[in-house]
Parts: C-alpha cells; sequence; structure tokens
C-alpha cells in the first residue's frame, strides 16, 4: 500500500534507553567493524570527513556502490544480532529530478549468512518515495514491499536539495515503527514475520538502471528498545 495525504500521527520522544551500539564516525574513523554483505559486490562502508555533517565533528560514514560501477551495495555493523532495538542517524539524502536516481536507505535484521535483509529507503527522484521492504534469496533480491510513502506525508514535502535527513527505526516484538525528522510515519506499526534478528547496516543503489549511488550516515545510535 502506497500511503499519501496523510499527516504524520505521532512525534518522536528522545529515548531514554542505554546505548548498545554507536558510530560517529570520529576525525573519518568508523568505531565499529563494518562488513560488505557478501551476496552483492563488496562495496563496504568507509570513513570521512564531510563539513556539512550535523553533528559538531566533521567525520561520517560513506557506502556507495562503486566497485562494480553500479547496482546494489550493502554494509553492515559486525556486532551481536539485534532482534529489538531503537535505532536513530543522520542520514545524507540524494536528490534528482530524473525519473531515475540513487535511492538511499538503513538495512536492519540482516542476515548475512542466509541472504536476506530490510531495508527503509528513500527515493526522491522525479516521483518521491519512501518505503519499506523484505529483500531476500528468495525474492531473488527484488524488494517485497511492506509500506510506500509518497513524499506528501512527509512535513514539508520533499526535499529539493541533497541533504541530511534525521531517521529513527523501532523494532519491537515483530514490528516496526519509522519516523522521519521526528514525525511517525502514518500506517504502522508493520509487521516484521520473515527475519527473527539481524545486524545494522547501511544500503545504496541506483533505480531504473546502472548508475552510481552513495548513502552517508551519521550519530548511529542503537538503543534497547
Amino acid at each position: 500500500m502506497l500511503l499519501s495525504c496523510v499527516p504524520p500521527a505521532t512525534i518522536e520522544r528522545e529515548s531514554k534507553s542505554p546505548v548498545i551500539l554507536r558510530d560517529s564516525f570520529p576525525n573519518g574513523t568508523p568505531e565499529l567493524t563494518w562488513r560488505p554483505f557478501p551476496y552483492f559486490n563488496k562495496d563496504n562502508l568507509k570513513g570521512a570527513i564531510d563539513p556539512s555533517s550535523p553533528e559538531s565533528e566533521q567525520g561520517v560514514g560513506v557506502l556507495d556502490n562503486g566497485v562494480a560501477g553500479g547496482f546494489a551495495a550493502l554494509s553492515y555493523a559486525d556486532t551481536l544480532a539485534l532482534e529489538d532495538f531503537r535505532l536513530e542517524a543522520w542520514l545524507k539524502i540524494q536528490v534528482t529530478e530524473q525519473d531515475k536516481g540513487p535511492l538511499n536507505g538503513i538495512a536492519f535484521r540482516v542476515d548475512p549468512v542466509n541472504d536476506k535483509y530490510y531495508r527503509f529507503a528513500v527515493h526522491f527522484a522525479a516521483e518521491p518515495v519512501l518505503s519499506l521492504a523484505y529483500v531476500g534469496k528468495d525474492s531473488k533480491h527484488f524488494p517485497v514491499m511492506v509500506q510506500e510513502w509518497k513524499a506528501s506525508v512527509l512535513p514539508g514535502g520533499a526535499p529539493k536539495r541533497s541533504g541530511w535527513h534525521r531517521v529513527v527505526i523501532e523494532v519491537k516484538d515483530n514490528r516496526v515503527e519509522i519516523f522521519w525528522d521526528g514525525h511517525r510515519l502514518p500506517g504502522g506499526p508493520f509487521p516484521l514475520d520473515r527475519i527473527d534478528s539481524g545486524f545494522i547496516g547501511l544500503y545504496a543503489t541506483f533505480t531504473g538502471g546502472v548508475g552510481m549511488a552513495e548513502t552517508r550516515i551519521d550519530g548511529l545510535r542503537v538503543n534497547e528498545p
């Protein structure tokens, strides 16, 4: 189902639970160990300095799909597999006016053994859309949509230029809620019935053909739910 013209119903509240994972990429160096998803082209997250970082320190994490000159890239943090959690992060979104273009996202419950994951992704092209999907070997790596949202559900609509946005993903009891720039995306909570637990990851791909895509992340925090 693709939702539009529905105002975000809930404002995100700050978590007071203990932080169990974090990565702020100080001085452009990842704090966590990041690994390439083994079923794609082995693109891996790296650190960089970005003066546009929304945090006081300019180090960020960067994932692009340059190894094979396009297609999907997924990198995950090699930590304990998580079932329930609250993730918050800054995500730098690429915006284009073309029909084709980059898709930026955060992956969760990443299972690198059985080749599957969930991902929340943003495609701000000629027809802007946000999506929550399952992807796996059993779907031939095509996304199985859980939910899609048109830009009309976003405060202020779709952004006109590339930049940083706040994403919060709350997973509890095999259901997920997603917040965008502090506002809950409508329709949830959504069931997660294909993967029990997994890792946190960053995602980048180019839709509509072969092309370059890059996703940047900063201020990653994962709390107990």
